[in-house]
């Protein structure tokens, strides 16, 4: 299930707190993918929207390990979009993921409370 809320901080806040987060979490950022710069680039008028794409090799691994399959949902997305100046944060729950696939695994929950945090 994708889980959407909203941010305290303005756009660009939470994506320097998030990205601050994720590395002090010992997570990696892959890739920072900017929908509203892709829309404009053909253009199409999309409001602030960016993908970022991060996790730990280590721990993924461990989950490719049990069921290489979900490598597929890996690495893990937070979606950072902004409405009528209202900043929202979607993603999914790890251990969400992991269930669809059969998996369960201790490190799991410290996912999970990293994503809710």
């Amino acid at each position: 299930m994708l889980l959407s809320k909203k941010c305290l901080f303005s756009f660009d806040e939470c994506i320097s707190k998030l990205k601050e987060a994720i590395r002090k979490g010992g997570a990696d950022i892959f890739a920072e993918i900017d929908h509203s710069e892709n829309a404009r680039r053909a253009n199409l008028s999309l409001p602030r929207t960016v993908l970022l794409i991060f996790g730990n090799p280590a721990v993924g691994t461990l989950l490719m390990q049990r069921k290489r399959e979900i490598g597929f949902d890996l690495p893990l997305r937070i979606l950072i979009w902004e409405e009528n100046g209202v900043t929202f944060l979607s993603y999914r729950i790890p251990s969400d993921i992991a269930k669809e696939y059969g998996i369960e695994l201790l490190v799991l929950t410290k996912m999970d409370e990293f994503m809710n945090s």
